[in-house]
């Protein structure tokens, strides 16, 4: 097995002719649940970003290199910091009891706030007759800070209900949902498109809609959102 610093260094030498390929290889070597995890996710992200712009001719050349330099040195900045421990699943709490009325919290990057609008319409009937309560990270923050006023609320929550995209796997909310498991709340994946949730630390936990479908996967969409509010209302104690 390689010594730490000779991973470094192979990684090192690996961003120089492919940084797609050292961050992938970096990915595959930290755990899901490893706090290092979000960095590289974070950086992967920026890269797809540039690449994305590359693709579709939105970027000079300058602006490129210059760009991907710097990711390239954000990368070669982690890569000095990582430790042994970095390599090293964590151990998560076991899971608190669910309250008699239990509530979901709907954690989404503010440009998917149409999506949360539309799963809680779905569930409006339950929670008006008192099954469950609902909290929307940005809709329910009343003006708020609003990561403030979700770490505020999370004390009280049963089941963290996240609605997956490129935006929420690359920013602060994926960082807040480890804190999350790490409190010992439960973790829901709502797949609205197909991205896929390796490597997030996500991916070994049940994802709706059901069968492992996205969102966009359906034909109609109002299906798609009964279809999770039904697998939510099975979680309502009885």
């Amino acid at each position: 097995m390689e010594t730490l610093e000779t991973t470094k260094a192979t990684l090192r030498d690996l961003s120089v002719t492919d940084l797609t390929g050292a961050i992938k290889h970096l990915q595959g070597l930290i755990p899901g649940s490893a706090p290092k995890k979000k960095d590289i996710l974070t950086l992967y992200g920026r890269l797809e970003s540039v690449n994305s712009e590359r693709r579709n001719n939105l970027i000079t050349f300058d602006d490129l290199d210059i760009k991907t330099s710097r990711i390239r040195f954000d990368f070669l900045s982690l890569l000095e910091v990582l430790k042994e421990e970095d390599f090293k699943e964590v151990t998560t709490p076991a899971e608190k009891k669910v309250a008699a009325v239990p509530k979901f919290m709907f954690v989404y990057d503010v440009e998917e706030e149409a999506f949360a609008t539309k799963l809680n319409k779905h569930l409006y009937l339950y929670k008006r007759n008192g099954k469950l309560k609902t909290y929307n990270v940005h809709s329910d923050a009343n003006g708020g800070e609003v990561l403030e006023e979700a770490k505020k609320q999370l004390e009280d929550t049963d089941y963290i209900i996240c609605l997956v995209t490129l935006n929420l796997l690359t920013g602060e909310w994926l960082d807040f949902i480890w804190d999350s498991l790490n409190a010992g709340k439960r973790v829901i994946p709502v797949r609205i498109a197909d991205i896929s949730l390796d490597e997030s630390g996500l991916e070994k936990y049940r994802s709706l809609p059901s069968q492992n479908r996205t969102i966009s996967a359906f034909k109609n969409e109002d299906a798609a959102y009964a279809d999770i509010a039904a697998e939510i209302v099975r979680l309502l104690p009885r």
